[in-house]
């Protein structure tokens, strides 16, 4: 300014590289537009009643998850069970002395022990894959919404924008209206994120926020 007071604004690059036409090259005031932003994600997104009803269907599709892969691990079992069934009957057989251990009966053996083998380790890599499904509580999403809104209002500004950047893919500014985008798919991941690692939020995209 003429006073000398330096004001800092955020401008449209793409109208600083190509001009007006590729965009009409507006400005707008940094702490005016930080300010909208993070007033308005505080009010509209970081509240426990807004992100529980945004990350509804990711509780739904970790249901169904569940059930399939609760589904997998009986089909697996009764597989491997009948396996080893198989196994015990032909070496019972063996021992009693009514089957005798020829070329064909080795085969049979070494066939019906690969298919045991192999049911236990699918068995084993579902179980496993069961055991790693995350699911999204009250708590942590009340936690993630109260901790967020603390960075945003309390924060130094370089931190701040690193956490606005953390869940927010752009900001678009026009005559009428700023919108803020992202999407839900990463915010549930952001969610998930800074529970493991008590308050590192993922970076978030668009999609998320809007009415």
């Amino acid at each position: 300014s003429r006073t000398g007071v330096v004001h800092r604004y955020y401008t449209c690059a793409t109208h600083a590289r190509t001009g007006k036409s590729g965009c009409a090259g507006r400005s707008i005031r940094l702490e005016t537009l930080d300010s909208l932003v993070t007033a308005h994600l505080s009010e509209r997104l970081l509240t426990p009643d807004r992100l529980s009803e945004l990350l509804e269907s990711f509780a739904s599709r970790q249901e169904d998850k569940a059930a399939a892969a609760s589904q997998r691990i009986a089909a697996l079992e009764r597989e491997a069970a009948d396996s080893d069934e198989r196994l015990r009957r032909l070496y019972r057989l063996v021992e009693d002395g009514f089957a005798q251990m020829d070329e064909p009966l080795k085969e049979r053996l070494t066939a019906l022990q690969m298919a045991r083998d192999n049911a236990q380790t699918a068995l084993e890599r579902a179980r496993s894959g069961a055991r790693s499904m995350f699911r999204i509580s009250p708590h942590m999403i009340e936690r993630f919404a109260e901790g967020m809104r603390e960075k945003l209002r309390s924060a130094e500004v370089n931190f701040r924008k690193a956490q606005l950047g953390a869940i927010v893919e752009r900001i678009e500014v026009d005559d009428e209206e700023v919108r803020i985008l992202g999407r839900k798919d990463l915010l549930e991941e952001a969610v998930i994120g800074a529970s493991a690692s008590k308050g590192v939020v993922r970076r978030c995209v668009r999609g998320w926020l809007g009415d």
